[in-house]
This record gives structure tokens, sequence and C-alpha cells, in this order.
């Protein structure tokens, strides 16, 4: 596929996108309910634990992540048009690849990688070395959620405790449960973007034939993700079980 093509799609993607991100994440697919537990949540709603919020892996991965890297890479795109860089095409592509990889599509980004290298070899090391990143900061999450995850499950076992002694406070036990909702809902939305993000990998490495032991290190990798993706998705389901079985009032 003729990458002038690729480019102009993608920037206008990114455009489309942008506009999206910014008028319309309400409509969003992965968009939960307010209250993942049914009803209403009166008042400003809690979110998620800054630690997650705040942590450059976790937003890596989520859909804010995302949307600031298409919306770098327009705001890159543009910079290049006007620019006086000898090559505009090639720094147009290198502005809408910095910072998004696969996240920009599975086609996109083996375009671009393709073109990049001149042989099989190379192409395969260079897509190894982009998967083992997102690995690293995949397990960085994991860490980071883990340790909020195992916060909130000590909160909810108190909770439960109270309500079983007849001693909880409605309201500041309803504070904690709206602050678990709103970290459960943030590592749902990024479960989601993550298994997006594995997709694609499969797609890329599905585009390759003989690579022999790269391509299978290729594949690995991605099943490294998959396994990762698994454990975050078996802790938040955990929450889940144990926030579903308290009801205030």
């Amino acid at each position: 596929m003729n990458m002038r093509i690729i480019l102009k799609f993608a920037v206008a993607f990114a455009l489309v996108l942008q506009l999206g991100f910014t008028t319309g994440c309400n409509n969003s697919p992965l968009s939960m309910p307010e209250g993942l537990f049914g009803g209403k949540q009166s008042g400003q709603q809690p979110q998620a634990d800054p630690r997650l919020q705040n942590s450059t892996e976790a937003s890596f991965f989520s859909r804010s992540g995302f949307e600031a890297c298409i919306g770098g890479a327009f705001v890159g795109a543009v910079i290049c048009q006007a620019s006086n860089a000898s090559d505009k095409n090639d720094c147009m592509l290198k502005a809408a690849f910095v910072g998004c990889g696969v996240a920009m599509g599975a086609n996109y980004y083996y375009d671009y990688r393709r073109a990049q290298y001149a042989s099989q070899e190379q192409l395969l090391d260079a897509m190894i070395a982009d998967v083992q990143e997102d690995n690293r900061k995949l397990q960085s999450l994991n860490n980071t959620a883990k340790t909020v995850l195992a916060e909130n499950k000590k909160q909810l076992a108190k909770i439960k405790s109270d309500i079983a002694q007849n001693k909880v406070d409605t309201a500041e036990a309803s504070r904690t449960l709206q602050e678990v909702d709103a970290n459960a809902k943030y590592l749902k939305t990024t479960l989601a973007d993550l298994k997006k993000r594995e997709q694609e990998w499969r797609e890329v490495a599905a585009k390759e034939t003989g690579g022999g032991a790269r391509l299978d290190a290729l594949n690995s990798e991605i099943n490294r993700m998959q396994q990762q993706i698994a454990v975050l998705e078996s802790d938040i389901d955990a929450l889940y079980g144990q926030r579903s079985a308290i009801q205030l009032g």
C-alpha cells in the first residue's frame, strides 16, 4: 500500500478521533453506566485513584492516553507541513508514529515499520522490542493496580464487617464504595483498550511468515501480554465480586 495514501488516511483519522473524543466520549461503546452496581450516584462523582490516573503506564494504555497520542500525531503532522523539513512526508509519518505505535492500527504500524528496515530480521527485531516495551509498561500497570485493588478489597471487607455488626457509617461507606466503583470503571475501560492492543499485535504478527525463531519470539511476547491482561482481568473480576455483595440501606 502506498505510504502517502496511508499517511493521508492516518492524519484524517487522527482529526476525526480528536474531534470525537473531545465532543462525544460519553457515547463511546466503552462508556459504563453511572453506578457500576445499579442506581445513579448523586453529587460529584469521585475520580479513580491518582495512582492509576497519574501513572504514566496506566495512561499509556487508557482512552485518555490514546487520545493524547492521536492528538499529538495530528499536531505533529500539521507542524511538519508548515516546517522547512526536507521530506515532509517522512516527517509526518514519524510524527504520527512516535508515541502511538500499534495503537494507530495494525496496518499502519506494520507498513511504517516495514518501510524502515531492509530485512525481515531487522523488522522482526524492532517489533519484538516494541512489544517488550508494551509488556514492561503493562507489568508496571499491573503492579499499581494490584496495590490499589488490594486496598479496595480491605475497605470492602471492613464495610461488610461493619454492616454485619450493625455499626456501619452509611455516609462514609457510600463514599468509599463510590471510590471503589471509580477505580473499577477506570480499570475496566483500560482493560478493553488493552485487549484491543493485543489484537492489533496479533494482526501485525499474522502479516509475517517464515520468520523462524524471531517470529516465534514475537508471538511469545504477545502471549506474555495476553497473560498479563488475564491477570489484570482476574484482579478486576475479584473486586467486582466482592463489591457486588455489598448493598447499603
